[in-house]
């Protein structure tokens, strides 16, 4: 693995024009457990009674929005604070280095622009971008987390609409077509904690025209062949050691 890595550091430190795909892995590295947590499912419906998937539907939200944000400071913001880890800084190392182009991403957490990143694309969305339906008022999760019940607009004391996709709803087309074209021009795709047919890679990958796909997870899963070189480790020390020149 050490000589795949040496080869995949040589790559980035020559080449440029780089997208980064960051995946579930890197948010799971931080402790925080996404908007699905289909790491815990089994416990999430023993303690609310419902699964996952349909507490963050767009249904659910409409009739139980006190189940919902019960369970949206509780296992979404399950962490005092949320802070970047070295995979966040060393890809906005890479944005200083001039060679990053786009980050896209389906986390919610804005990590990467916590770590000096401006070049973010949030598919579904963020945690720090909830809004009043209302009067279009942002609050940050900051303002959720404290909140002693329904967070309700500070102006029009309405529930707010969370800042994150839910189930049900359509994704951004604006966003999906943002990030399609920059895999398209990307000289480098870099998967970060996610596998080649993850949700975030399978449909957009097919744009990338490239023969430069570099893949660095946990561990591997069936189609990761399609990338051209690949790691298998902890991901934050695999990409601390890949941008280290």
């Amino acid at each position: 693995m050490e000589q795949n890595l040496e080869t995949i550091k040589n790559i980035i430190k020559n080449g440029g024009n780089i997208v980064v795909l960051g995946g579930m892995e890197v948010m799971l590295e931080t402790g925080l457990n996404g908007v699905s947590a289909e790491h815990i499912a089994y416990d999430i419906e023993q303690k609310y009674g419902y699964s996952n998937d349909d507490i963050i539907s767009s249904l659910f939200f409409s009739r139980r929005v006190d189940i919902f944000y019960k369970y949206y400071k509780e296992v979404i913001l399950n962490k005092d604070e949320i802070k970047p880890t070295s995979v966040h800084e060393n890809v906005a190392k890479l944005q200083r280095y001039g060679k990053l182009d786009m980050v896209v991403t389906r986390m919610v957490y804005s990590l990467y622009q916590r770590a000096g990143c401006d070049r973010v694309i949030e598919l579904h969305g963020s945690v720090e971008q909830n809004r009043c339906p209302a009067c279009g008022k942002v609050f940050g999760s900051e303002y959720i987390r404290n909140a002693k019940n329904i967070p309700l607009c500070d102006v029009c004391n309405v529930p707010l609409r969370p800042g994150f996709t839910l189930l049900g709803e359509m994704i951004d087309n604006g966003k999906i077509t943002q990030a399609s074209c920059a895999v398209e021009r990307a000289n480098i795709l870099i998967v970060l904690g996610a596998s080649i047919r993850s949700p975030l890679c399978k449909y957009i990958i097919k744009y990338y025209n490239g023969d430069k796909v570099i893949l660095l997870n946990k561990e591997e899963v069936p189609g990761d062949d399609r990338a051209d070189y690949r790691a298998y480790g902890n991901v934050s020390e695999m990409f601390r050691y890949v941008t280290d020149f």
